[in-house]
């Protein structure tokens, strides 16, 4: 029997669907630039990812900031820092199973913090699973990033859920915190069988495909 509490399920994506990787993209960049991982590790501009997550910074301004934070003078080209920066996402998790499944029985949806070019350059030429969703939300569209409060209260507004009937599913410690501050039933995510064992602890069904 469905539980009769839980009718929306948020999904993290990176970390919960898709396997990243950010070794792999600062070994391209190294490779290109002749700079060390440590270096680039050192003068990565965390505050400009951020600002590119909301919205605020264009694909060039983005690249631009990360050029300008790296020792000068340096050959970082565009094309490549792009090529490194797409290789970050290695492939879909098993996780994905359960969207086609749930979706039949629950509002699913898709919540991630993340940025234009890897939904429009490679989630969506590479995977299928956003095709098994009521609904994505971006933090690039929405104006605001995981753990912010303000993200999760548009995404409520926007589905008219209500968070005691609303599980979401994140491998970052402080968003499900904060998601359980405003009410969210939560589930940290580590493994596939895991959360399986998790959402039937709950009470939630996972339909048989039909």
């Amino acid at each position: 029997m469905k539980n009769g509490l839980i009718k929306h399920i948020f999904f993290d994506i990176g970390g919960v669907l898709l396997e990243i990787d950010p070794r792999i993209s600062l070994q391209y960049w190294s490779d290109c630039t002749d700079l060390s991982i440590n270096v680039l590790k050192d003068h990565f501009p965390y505050e400009a990812h951020e600002q590119y997550e909301i919205g605020q910074l264009s694909d060039h301004g983005f690249f631009k900031a990360v050029k300008d934070f790296l020792p000068q003078p340096n050959c970082f080209k565009e094309e490549d820092f792009w090529q490194g920066w797409n290789k970050l996402i290695v492939k879909e998790k098993e996780t994905i199973k359960l969207l086609p499944l749930l979706m039949q029985s629950y509002g699913v949806y898709l919540l991630s913090n993340t940025n234009p070019r890897h939904i429009n350059h490679e989630v969506e030429e590479r995977f299928s699973f956003q095709n098994h969703v009521h609904g994505a939300f971006y933090s690039f569209d929405l104006g605001c990033r995981k753990p912010e409060e303000e993200i999760f209260l548009k995404v409520l507004d926007i589905t008219g859920a209500n968070p005691e009937e609303s599980l979401f599913i994140d491998d970052v410690e402080a968003n499900v915190k904060q998601a359980q501050k405003l009410g969210f039933k939560t589930i940290l995510y580590s493994s596939y069988e895991e959360t399986k064992l998790l959402l039937h602890s709950m009470g939630i069904v996972i339909e048989r495909a039909h």
